[in-house]
């Protein structure tokens, strides 16, 4: 079966069925908990916190036809190998409102947040294959070479979204999925 390249507006209620980080991708709940399962050492990287602009799909997401939003951008890495890159954002003026816990983060996961508060609603999870060529890929290239000093593995790259609902307030969550994750299967030691 052909693959025919997605634009950032393209996503799906699921991932192709030979996507090799499907369980990853599909998995509920929080993905830092996840990660920190199968990782004898699981940190986050902040690359970038603070205004920024819309990218191409994300007004659509936000439904927000542009303007200024606040912006979070992290590597995710286990035992030191960087796995995944998530981009959080809500319209600025609720990172005073109902998301102004994102601002005080810093190294600590976004799932400590999301997942302790009973006020915050999930929308069903989208995903979408990173075309090899496309603008979002050429971002995500960017940023992950400013976070590793290295380019992106080879492989396919899937990407998921979903957003988080507070106080009537939207905060949309991208997460980019390294085909190294595919290795992670097994649950580490207890001590």
């Amino acid at each position: 079966m052909p693959f025919h390249p997605v634009s950032m507006s393209s996503w799906s209620s699921r991932p192709l069925p030979w996507c090799r980080v499907r369980r990853w991708l599909t998995a509920g709940g929080s993905l830092s908990a996840r990660l920190q399962a199968v990782c004898e050492s699981f940190t986050v990287q902040r690359l970038r916190q603070g205004p920024s602009a819309l990218r191409a799909g994300e007004a659509a997401a936000l439904n927000k036809p542009g303007g200024r939003v606040h912006a979070r951008e992290v590597v995710l890495r286990c035992d030191g190998e960087p796995i995944v890159y998530a981009r959080s954002l809500v319209d600025a003026r609720h990172v005073r409102g109902p998301w102004r816990a994102l601002r005080g983060l810093g190294t600590r996961p976004l799932a400590q947040l999301l997942f302790q508060d009973r006020a915050i609603a999930r929308s069903a999870l989208e995903y979408q294959r990173l075309c090899p060529a496309g603008a979002w890929r050429r971002q995500v290239a960017r940023r992950w070479l400013e976070a590793t000093g290295e380019p992106l593995p080879a492989g396919t790259w899937w990407a998921r979204r979903s957003r988080f609902r507070k106080g009537g307030a939207t905060l949309l969550l991208l997460e980019v999925f390294s085909p190294a994750l595919e290795r992670r299967r097994t649950v580490k030691r207890r001590r």
